[in-house]
Protein backbone atom coordinates (compact mmCIF):
# COMPACT_ATOMS: atom_id res chain seq x y z
CA UNK A 1 0.00 0.00 0.00
CA UNK A 2 3.11 2.56 0.95
CA UNK A 3 4.42 1.76 -2.26
CA UNK A 4 1.22 2.68 -4.63
CA UNK A 5 1.01 6.15 -2.32
CA UNK A 6 4.39 6.80 -2.86
CA UNK A 7 3.77 6.56 -6.59
CA UNK A 8 0.80 8.65 -6.82
CA UNK A 9 2.77 11.10 -4.70
CA UNK A 10 5.35 11.01 -7.68
CA UNK A 11 2.68 11.49 -10.46
CA UNK A 12 1.19 14.16 -8.18
CA UNK A 13 4.19 16.10 -8.31
CA UNK A 14 4.45 15.92 -11.73
CA UNK A 15 1.23 16.79 -12.90
CA UNK A 16 1.43 20.15 -10.49
CA UNK A 17 4.74 21.02 -11.69
CA UNK A 18 2.87 20.43 -15.66
CA UNK A 19 0.95 22.71 -14.85
CA UNK A 20 2.82 25.13 -13.09
CA UNK A 21 5.50 25.43 -16.46
CA UNK A 22 4.37 26.99 -19.66
CA UNK A 23 2.89 25.05 -22.22
CA UNK A 24 5.62 24.88 -24.53
CA UNK A 25 7.71 22.85 -21.39
CA UNK A 26 5.00 20.63 -20.40
CA UNK A 27 6.55 17.57 -22.34
CA UNK A 28 9.70 17.58 -19.88
CA UNK A 29 6.87 16.87 -16.78
CA UNK A 30 6.29 13.45 -18.45
CA UNK A 31 9.54 12.88 -18.57
CA UNK A 32 10.05 13.06 -15.43
CA UNK A 33 7.56 10.49 -14.34
CA UNK A 34 9.64 8.39 -17.62
CA UNK A 35 12.32 8.81 -15.23
CA UNK A 36 11.05 7.70 -11.88
CA UNK A 37 9.52 4.69 -13.75
CA UNK A 38 12.62 3.63 -14.93
CA UNK A 39 14.30 4.15 -11.81
CA UNK A 40 11.56 2.13 -10.06
CA UNK A 41 11.90 -0.52 -12.22
CA UNK A 42 15.62 -0.69 -11.98
CA UNK A 43 15.47 -0.96 -8.51
CA UNK A 44 12.76 -3.36 -8.15
CA UNK A 45 14.89 -5.56 -10.30
CA UNK A 46 18.08 -5.74 -8.46
CA UNK A 47 15.83 -5.72 -5.45
CA UNK A 48 14.27 -9.02 -6.33
CA UNK A 49 16.73 -10.57 -7.79
CA UNK A 50 17.30 -13.35 -4.92
CA UNK A 51 14.04 -12.65 -2.71
CA UNK A 52 12.41 -16.14 -1.68
CA UNK A 53 9.81 -14.81 0.81
CA UNK A 54 7.05 -12.54 0.48
CA UNK A 55 7.73 -10.12 2.87
CA UNK A 56 11.30 -9.57 1.12
CA UNK A 57 9.41 -8.54 -2.09
CA UNK A 58 7.12 -6.31 -0.36
CA UNK A 59 9.84 -4.66 1.16
CA UNK A 60 11.61 -4.07 -1.98
CA UNK A 61 8.58 -2.87 -3.80
CA UNK A 62 8.36 -0.28 -1.18
CA UNK A 63 11.84 0.94 -1.71
CA UNK A 64 11.80 0.87 -5.58
CA UNK A 65 8.92 3.27 -4.86
CA UNK A 66 10.52 5.31 -3.09
CA UNK A 67 13.80 5.55 -5.50
CA UNK A 68 11.63 5.90 -7.99
CA UNK A 69 9.37 9.02 -6.11
CA UNK A 70 12.78 10.52 -5.10
CA UNK A 71 13.45 10.30 -8.52
CA UNK A 72 10.45 12.36 -9.87
CA UNK A 73 10.94 15.06 -7.39
CA UNK A 74 14.50 15.62 -8.08
CA UNK A 75 14.19 15.65 -11.95
CA UNK A 76 11.25 17.96 -11.20
CA UNK A 77 13.05 20.60 -9.55
CA UNK A 78 15.89 20.40 -12.07
CA UNK A 79 12.88 21.07 -14.93
CA UNK A 80 11.73 23.70 -12.55
CA UNK A 81 14.71 25.50 -12.55
CA UNK A 82 15.31 25.20 -16.12
CA UNK A 83 12.60 26.66 -17.38
CA UNK A 84 12.46 30.14 -18.09
CA UNK A 85 10.77 32.72 -15.72
CA UNK A 86 8.53 35.51 -17.01
CA UNK A 87 10.46 39.07 -17.03
CA UNK A 88 9.68 41.09 -13.82
CA UNK A 89 6.97 43.83 -14.74
CA UNK A 90 8.37 47.26 -13.96
CA UNK A 91 7.22 49.23 -11.22
CA UNK A 92 4.24 51.46 -11.85
CA UNK A 93 4.46 55.12 -11.44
Amino acid sequence: MWGFLLIGAGALVAGIVGIAIPPGERLGAFLTLVIGAGVGVAALAIGTRNVSSRSDGESAFLVASAIGSIAVVMSAAMLWRRVPKPPALPPSS
